[in-house]
């Protein structure tokens, strides 16, 4: 055990942060401020408390490493989680520096709107299943985008090869192409419409998306006028709450689960140079494309895959970080995991490519590593699994994922815990709100460690999977095979934390009991019952999608109010 001194260092580690949070001058309390050295501080100091919780668990919680199931558990979940907490580790220092290129966009689209010889955009919107009404108002906004009408051509790429689509894209005067097969997904759709168009940019947006009428005069600048930029991304924001929002009442309490990475992460990667495209709302010069030799195709995350081939041959890409196009985020669970896989699989591919991280020529060795970053992301799943798992364990085998005595949690897990959900919540703007982001993470988790298992074994082979948008939910649905995996979880918990402390089946003794494990217990049970209540999916109102209601900050208290509303309701 730790001397009596380390206890003093990290509980004024843990003040130290929280003065950092409250005397930042000149923000609110959610906001970070831009300095560095700031950020850079508040970061040390949680990532002290990291490696020497790390050690502590090394030194001190570990049994001798032998051939027994009660050792081979605690070493494979200490090796998962230490790979977590440096994946953490990582994580947080890379958000040590923000750009924000909104002062630099405003002087290009002066220039840009002085010029009487506006390059030529061909705006491409690749479809497969989407409705009328939700392709209708992406073509609409594509229309609106306020360029010259000579100098732009809106076109639509219907994978679904549909006939009313065809038909719409007539009566609306934008260009139709629907190729004969489907082969390589979207890539493989793009590809097609490539050779057939000849403007000088081509801005991608995906057929759930409406574009704001400035967007290429507030991005068309960056590739004209400075050099080294393959192509420009935009956040993506969404007019809809996720699942976990509106099933849990708390459309209005927090944000969409992606805002903190599109429009926090997304821009500390950018000061590396390290941004990545991210499907929709990006716009990229043909003379780049012919570079490439077209789309990249070999994977099913084409975004990740076209930001690093580019990145290989010099031309980074540029994170403008504005509000200039919202979507839809997938609007039942089983979409929302089955985005999410796709996203796995489709990341974790790139491992296995020639111009992954691990083989491609031209990228530096700090490129690399923030290329690998996504792809380590996924493989944090299956911990999260093993989190769940771990008290299941102990009440049923009395075996402990590790031991801690009550001074011990004082000494390392508490102002570790505490302190990191502090930070994040800090650096995310407010963004990030435990235990909400935890059913985000939890919800999808079991299929998530299945897909990065079958996509180390398999990687390719896979088919692209559509996420459906538009679906009619008018009356209570409840996601049945979620629902009791979940409801399944929670009961497990409660039988077998009543078995013990009722003495019907005791592997634990009663001086095992610590407070880590009765309090990890009744925070997964909380866990498991919020994912479980968010597979019940309510009917959508009329303010269901709506463009200008988007939360940006969660409100904590907006949201244990929602949260107790939605388990007492």
């Amino acid at each position: 055990m730790f001397a009596r001194e380390a206890l003093v260092i990290n509980v004024l580690l843990a003040v130290g942060l929280i003065l950092l949070f409250y005397e930042a001058p000149g923000r609110r309390r959610w906001a970070a401020p831009r300095n560095p050295a700031i950020r850079l501080g508040a970061i040390l100091l949680v990532n002290c408390l990291s490696c020497c919780y790390i050690a502590w668990r090394f030194q001190h919680t570990l049994p001798e490493f032998e051939a027994t199931p009660a050792a081979c558990w605690a070493w494979l979940f200490f090796a998962c989680e230490a790979a977590t907490i440096a994946y953490e580790l990582w994580s947080l220092c890379v958000l040590i520096r923000v750009t924000n290129h909104s002062p630099e966009a405003d002087r290009y689209e002066q220039e840009l709107r002085r010029r009487p010889d506006l390059p030529t955009v061909d705006v491409f919107i690749p479809t497969y299943s989407e409705g009328p009404e939700i392709v209708e108002d992406t073509i609409r906004g594509a229309l609106r985008l306020d360029w010259p009408a000579a100098r732009l051509k809106v076109w639509v790429l219907d994978d679904g090869r549909r006939p009313w689509l065809q038909e719409l894209c007539a009566q609306r005067g934008v260009g139709y192409f629907a190729r004969p097969s489907n082969e390589h997904g979207k890539a493989g759709n793009l590809n097609y419409a490539l050779p057939r168009t000849d403007g000088e940019f081509i801005l991608i947006i995906d057929a759930d998306f409406v574009l704001r009428p400035n967007f290429l005069y507030r991005t068309l600048g960056f590739l004209l006028y400075r050099t080294g930029v393959g192509l420009v991304q935009t956040p993506q924001h969404f007019r809809n709450p996720d699942p976990v929002q509106h099933n849990l009442f708390g459309a209005r309490a927090w944000p969409e689960e992606q805002n903190f990475f599109m429009t926090v992460v997304e821009s500390a990667r950018d000061a590396y140079s390290n941004a990545f495209c991210v499907g929709s709302g990006w716009l990229v010069p043909r003379a780049r494309l012919r570079e490439l030799g077209g789309f990249p195709q070999e994977s099913i995350c084409e975004d990740l895959e076209v930001s690093y081939a580019l990145l290989a041959r010099g031309y980074r890409t540029l994170f403008l970080n504005e509000r200039l196009c919202q979507g839809m985020a997938p609007e039942s669970v089983p979409e929302y995991i089955k985005q999410r896989v796709r996203w796995c699989t489709g990341t974790i591919q790139h491992l296995f490519l020639r111009t992954g991280p691990l083989r491609a020529r031209g990228l530096s060795w700090l490129d690399r590593v923030f290329y690998l970053e996504p792809i380590v992301y996924w493989l944090t799943y299956p911990f999260i699994v093993l989190l769940l798992l771990a008290p299941l364990v102990f009440w049923y085998t009395g075996v402990p994922a590790f031991h801690a005595t009550g001074d011990e949690i004082l000494l390392l897990v508490v102002p570790r815990f505490v302190a990191n959900y502090i930070l994040v919540y800090w650096l995310s703007e407010g963004k990030v709100l435990p235990p909400v982001t935890t059913v985000h993470k939890m919800l999808p988790a079991f299929h998530l460690a299945a897909a990065v298992a079958k996509a180390l074994v398999r990687p390719f082979g896979q088919p692209f999977k559509v996420t459906l948008k538009g679906q009619a939910r008018d009356r209570i649905t409840v996601q049945w095979p979620l629902f009791a995996l979940f409801a399944a979880v929670a009961a497990a918990f409660v039988i077998g934390m009543l078995l013990n402390y009722l003495g019907l089946h005791n592997p634990v003794d009663l001086g095992d009991m610590t407070a880590l494990n009765v309090a990890w217990s009744f925070y997964s049970l909380l866990v498991v019952l919020l994912c479980a209540l968010a597979c019940v999916e309510f009917p959508k109102g009329r303010d269901y999608v709506n463009a200008t209601g988007e939360v940006l900050h969660a409100n904590v208290v907006g949201a244990i109010r929602a949260l107790l509303t939605r388990f007492l309701g």
